[in-house]
């Protein structure tokens, strides 16, 4: 047999592939450089090499003559003989170098299978594909370019029945739910039936709030909207089936899980989600948040008869949806499809439908748009509802490759609706090869290759086969190179420390420590907020104004027949305190016009007395004179409670107060509930000075706690745990602080709710220095209202005892001239009241600090360490993990690195699956290709001797 006659057979319709090693110029790449210089083009010029060597077009344009490099116009293997012809080898032998014996195949890990022995396409067709499919199942498609069958459509172009007949599986075909999602199905054989479903999501549902989706939201630059792109695509397990009448039930509920993007996907499950268990398949898929979805539902269905394939279905393109409100989802389902016809590696399978025109095909016309003709291949569906007797010239012209071509030609099948998988095969072998039924018209039984699901899946097995297999270097560089990258970009982030516990758990234990010190130092040191408090309360007691018009003889002459002529009485309060007070000076009757003979008797207008003003209180209080000093501000954090108290009663409203008490019948008897009123609103204001004492307490144990944490954290304040630490120191302080407040609304409410003491020594003394303060002051206040003026007003506590002595007998003697004041009763009653407030502030004062020191800091320095280590969730069983993520810088940080790890963790599973198939392939090769050389030398010996070369090593001729 000559070579030439060789070359013939091995076209011929046997339909062995060309297993010689000196391979086809487009697929060789010894060296493996020009894998890996690639460029995405090429990808259409070994596809345009496939269609001529497997059914492709028997014209050849300029383009596809120059792709083929000299290739032969052999018919197509897919019109191949059922029985394979003889398989012929080329060997090319090498002799000996200085005696030693000829190297035996190594396998080079660098280098792809294909460049070394593994060119047996149809024996290592399921290796291929299985993992070409676990590949795109673990998602390194976005990121690395796959081949890979996409099959497209029109609405009910008959895409789904094929879809059932390729995967050789009863999958549904009714409308909506089946078709709203992208499909990846991956069949394989095996010899147990099982299908496991996936949900890829790399996008995310986020719709408007404010307004409906419109057509113009829908642009290239967000071809899915309201669909968003994710960072890292996640890959949920759905369900794992073993029997094959669930699998329409998973199938419809997982995508009805994809449609519902704001729920658990678990949630769907059959049999174990709440929803899926609780609702309807029917009422579920009415009822989802979106309408398509360009997340995946991925199926790897392995099973006896199974073919080795794996492939997209798209949801079908329409153009009038049954909603106005939808018109936007037209775009989306087209950029959809868009979105995988432009993949420059996808061999794309175009459905259209016999019983409708060609030229109706929008899906037709967008591969045409998009470039992707030459890696399309055609399938006309529908083929039993092709007209009887009508005009066929326009699919005959498309089969013979005259119009609407095809890189990749035309397939025909006919899958009838009612009938189960091995009706439609038979009954597509009895429509197309016996022609026994139906009325197949005879113009097109010259296309028998060409027909039938079964056909078409070979075809395709094949030529995804052989994509993966030319592109398998280039892939796995690509995934090299990725996963380089990824490695690259952990190594910038910060790196974990080695013994990241110690780390940790050193830093808390230094803050303890720290914490307890600085908390034994605040206790011992807490002095100035609880004086000011103190302080504060007793500034705020309930001030009464001791002068009243009656003290004043003011003769007034009025036109009006009234003799109700009053005289105006501000209320703000004059109190007499310890030390120091402010009084207005006041128009005393020396100073007033007398009412004389000698002005004929005519009195002049009469005179308003101004009321005394309390302009300003020390911290201590004071009585100060008729001269107004600068008003003395509360110090911080009181500041704002400076005025409270002023004007609380005048002395004439203290005398309404007891008469409106009084119980008839009762004369000269001051009710309990005189006392007890003035009391509980004489108390009420200190809230807010108890509410800023806690707050300010709380403030200043924080910044001391904040600067212990900093120091026990310095190494650690760029990583997460320091965060964290501070988060939670501040969720502690907070819990005390709001469990102390609940302490002194109590305490609070106690003092509010009625008077009580049994400290009657300390009350009694309280009482009569309040009653010998403001009866001095009183008898000063009635001194000027008739004059002359007594001058300026010492307090009691200023005086020592021999003045003390001397004013009780002035006093005494003025008294006399003055007669007995009418407000004697009622300036008891304010002592009484002032006696009283001053033992409850000062008793409520130290309990609130004591409160605070021997109660809420102790349980605070006990609690806090453990307290941290619980939020943190270092106490925790799986405390490992805990602490790895505490050490990430920050939260970005640590979801960047995450989410890293989660893509090398991909990626070197990828490179795994691609070194598995290599290595397994290189072994099973070495050990067929030692049992086959005898066979193939013997028939080499018998059909043609060696030529031997003796000018040269060995035989470098292409002849057997």
């Amino acid at each position: 047999m000559t070579t030439s006659s060789l070359r013939r057979h091995r076209g011929g319709g046997g339909g062995t592939l060309d297993l010689s090693i000196k391979q086809d110029p487009d697929a060789s790449h010894s060296s493996g450089q020009n894998y890996h210089a690639m460029e995405e083009d090429q990808n259409e010029e070994d596809m345009r090499s496939l269609a001529s060597n497997y059914g492709g077009s028997t014209t050849i344009r300029p383009e596809d003559h120059a792709g083929r490099n000299g290739r032969s116009d052999a018919p197509p293997p897919s019109e191949r003989s059922i029985e394979p012809g003889p398989l012929f080898r080329e060997i090319r032998s090498r002799a000996p170098v200085n005696g030693q014996p000829a190297a035996s195949p190594v396998h080079n890990p660098d280098e792809s299978f294909f460049n070394t022995s593994f060119q047996d396409i149809g024996k290592r067709l399921k290796a291929c594909n299985d993992t070409l499919g676990e590949l795109q199942q673990l998602g390194v498609s976005h990121d690395v370019q796959l081949p890979e069958l996409v099959l497209v459509g029109d609405q009910s172009a008959g895409k789904s029945s094929l879809m059932s007949g390729l995967a050789n599986l009863d999958l549904p075909r009714s409308e909506g739910t089946c078709t709203r999602c992208p499909l990846h199905i991956r069949v394989s054989k095996n010899s147990d039936w099982s299908c496991r479903v996936w949900i890829r999501k790399a996008y995310s549902y986020q719709p408007p709030t404010d307004r409906s989706i419109n057509e113009t939201d829908v642009t290239d630059e967000d071809p899915f909207f309201p669909w968003r792109k994710q960072a890292v695509t996640a890959v949920h397990e759905f369900k794992t089936m073993h029997d094959k009448s669930q699998i329409e039930e998973v199938l419809r509920w997982a995508q009805i899980a994809i449609l519902n993007d704001d729920k658990h996907h678990s949630l769907f499950i059959p049999g174990s989600g709440s929803i899926a268990i609780n609702t309807l398949v029917t009422e579920a898929a009415e009822t989802t948040i979106a309408k398509f979805s360009p997340n995946i539902v991925a199926l790897e269905i392995k099973g006896p008869d199974l073919p080795d394939l794996s492939f997209y279905d798209m949801p079908g393109i329409f153009q009038n949806p049954a909603d106005a409100r939808d018109d936007y989802l037209v775009n989306v389902v087209r950029n959809l499809s868009r979105e995988y016809i432009q993949h420059s590696t996808a061999i794309i399978i175009c459905a259209m439908p016999m019983n409708s025109d060609a030229e109706n095909s929008s899906t037709f016309g967008l591969t045409r748009r998009l470039g992707a003709s030459s890696r399309t291949i055609g399938v006309l569906t529908k083929a039993d509802l092709l007209p009887e007797g009508g005009n066929h010239d326009q699919w005959l012209s498309i089969m013979k490759r005259q119009t609407h071509t095809t890189g990749l030609g035309y397939f025909i099948t006919s899958r009838p609706q009612g009938k189960d998988l091995d009706e439609l095969k038979r009954w597509e072998e009895l429509v197309f090869e016996e022609h026994s039924i139906g009325s197949w018209p005879l113009a097109f039984y010259e296309f028998s290759e060409r027909c039938r699901v079964e056909k078409l899946k070979s075809f395709l097995s094949e030529r995804l086969g052989e994509a993966f297999i030319r592109s398998l270097p280039h892939i796995k560089h690509k995934v090299k190179q990725h996963l380089d990258k990824i490695k690259n970009q952990l190594l910038t982030l910060p790196e974990l420390p080695d013994n990241v516990e110690l780390e940790i758990q050193t830093g808390l234990m230094t803050f303890a420590d720290s914490s307890r010190f600085k908390l034994d130092e605040f206790m011992r040191h807490f002095n100035t907020l609880p004086h000011n408090f103190r302080d504060c309360l007793l500034a705020i007691k309930p001030k009464f104004t001791l002068k009243d018009k009656s003290d004043f003889p003011v003769y007034e002459i009025s036109d009006d027949e009234s003799d109700n002529a009053s005289v105006t009485t501000n209320q703000t309060t004059a109190t007499p305190t310890a030390k120091r007070r402010s009084t207005a000076p006041t128009t005393t009757p020396s100073k007033r016009a007398r009412v004389d003979a000698s002005t004929n008797g005519v009195a002049p207008p009469a005179t308003h007395v101004k009321p005394e003003e309390q302009n300003g209180w020390p911290p201590r209080g004071g009585v100060a004179g008729p001269s107004r000093p600068k008003k003395v501000m509360l110090p911080d954090p009181f500041a704002e409670f400076t005025d409270v108290g002023r004007g609380f009663r005048t002395l004439r409203q203290v005398r309404e107060e007891i008469e409106a008490k009084t119980k008839a019948g009762m004369p000269d008897r001051t009710s309990d509930e005189v006392y007890e009123d003035l009391v509980k609103e004489a108390v009420r204001p200190w809230k807010g000075p108890m509410d800023i004492f806690i707050r300010q307490a709380m403030r200043e144990l924080l910044t001391q706690l904040d600067a212990t944490l900093n120091k026990s954290l310095e190494n650690l304040k760029k990583r997460f745990i320091y965060k964290e630490a501070k988060r939670h120191l501040r969720s502690c302080l907070e819990d005390h602080r709001r469990q102390i407040e609940h302490d002194l609304v109590l305490l609070y409410g106690d003092e509010t709710q009625r008077l009580l003491t049994f400290n009657k020594d300390a009350f009694k003394q309280y009482k009569d220095d309040e009653l010998l303060e403001l009866t001095r002051f009183r008898h000063y206040m009635r001194l000027k209202a008739i004059g002359p003026d007594p001058g300026k007003y010492v307090p009691g506590d200023q005086l020592s005892e021999d003045k003390r002595a001397q004013d009780t007998k002035k006093r005494e003697a003025e008294l006399a001239k003055l007669g007995q004041d009418q407000f004697a009763r009622e300036i008891e009653v304010v002592a009484y009241v002032r006696g009283y407030y001053r033992l409850a502030a000062l008793r409520f004062a130290d309990a609130v600090s004591q409160r605070v020191i021997c109660r809420m800091i102790p349980s605070l320095r006990r609690e806090l360490p453990y307290y941290l280590e619980e939020k943190l969730g270092i106490r925790r069983p799986d405390a490992t993990n805990v602490y790895v993520r505490l050490m990430e810088e920050d939260d970005k940080t640590a979801t960047r690195r995450e989410t890293l790890k989660i893509e090398r963790e991909k990626f070197e599973k990828a490179l795994a699956s691609i070194d598995a198939l290599e290595t397994g392939s290189a072994e099973s090769n070495l050990s067929m290709s030692m049992s086959e050389s005898m066979t193939e030398a013997t028939t080499q010996r018998v059909e043609q001797p060696m030529i031997v070369d003796d000018g040269n090593a060995g035989i470098e001729d292409d002849e057997v």
